[in-house]
């Protein structure tokens, strides 16, 4: 049973009302129910359907999910904002607060169905153990952490190159806090980074066009101060999706360097500051 339930335990953490939260409130879990599947005998029927209920949570789950992340993404830029409207950051919040509403609705649908396929007698054998299943849940939420925070390494190791400033100083403050034992926050934290790391939209990426730039101050000296003002920007930059843009327009730079082509250097470095000027405005 536990592969059957692990959809919805993915499900229950992707907005942060925890099972001691659902415990308090006499609400059964999957975890639960998986750690003590043994004693509860289940039937080959109920078994049956908790696996449809499962499958139709994970459909449903996924454009919430996505809501979700795209709402936090969105709320995450406006704090950032150095003077942001507070009418506009309330908007963002009240947003994200409908986005994981709704996802909550769909959690406790999933798990009040979920409950209501066992017998009073199997109910009573899972509130019975229900102790010893709490004690167990930080190590499953830290497993949980780790997980997700080895998909986002990975994630940024293919990139093939160092990760940027930005991304180890946000890494190391998850980290912390998991050394700490905040693994509530270390959470919080891993999913706001995976969100503003954009990785689940990392696809492949185009040259751009660097003829339609204009090229700029093209005087050697002034390429090279350019050219460290980049690099310096683009150590502050968690988008792989636009690491790996600046990647492509490096391997372009490199070339038109060797070929002595300033005016196409000159170009690619003012497509560069433009993107990184939006990505910091939007932050």
């Amino acid at each position: 049973m536990r592969s059957v339930f692990l959809v919805v335990v993915l499900l229950v953490s992707q907005v942060h009302a925890g099972p001691e939260a659902w415990l308090e409130m006499g609400l059964i879990t999957p975890e639960m129910i998986t750690k003590v599947a043994p004693e509860l005998e289940l039937t080959v029927s109920q078994e049956a359907e908790m696996k449809k209920i499962v499958e139709a949570a994970q459909e449903a789950s996924r454009p919430l999910g996505k809501a979700i992340r795209d709402e936090k993404r969105a709320f995450s830029r406006t704090l950032r904002k150095p003077k942001g409207e507070i009418e506009e950051t309330s908007a963002a919040l009240t947003r994200l607060m409908n986005a994981e509403a709704a996802m909550k609705q769909l959690q406790l649908r999933t798990l009040l169905s979920l409950r209501d396929l066992l017998s009073m007698d199997q109910i009573k054998k899972v509130v019975t153990l229900a102790p010893s299943v709490q004690g167990e849940e930080a190590s499953d939420l830290e497993i949980r952490l780790r997980q997700k925070a080895r998909k986002l390494r990975e994630a940024v190791d293919s990139l093939g190159v160092p990760a940027t400033n930005g991304m180890r100083a946000r890494g190391e403050a998850v980290e912390d806090l998991i050394r700490a034992g905040d693994l509530a926050a270390a959470d919080l934290a891993l999913d706001e980074l995976v969100a503003e790391s954009e990785m689940d939209d990392a696809g492949p990426v185009q040259t751009p066009d660097f003829t339609q730039y204009d090229p700029g101050d093209t005087d050697v000296s002034a390429l090279q101060q350019r050219y460290g003002e980049v690099e310096k920007s683009a150590q502050k930059v968690i988008s792989i999706p636009l690491v790996k843009q600046l990647i492509t327009a490096r391997q372009a730079l490199e070339e038109a360097k060797v070929a002595e082509d300033a005016e196409t250097v000159g170009r690619i470095l003012t497509w560069a500051e433009g993107m990184l000027g939006k990505y910091a405005s939007d932050q």
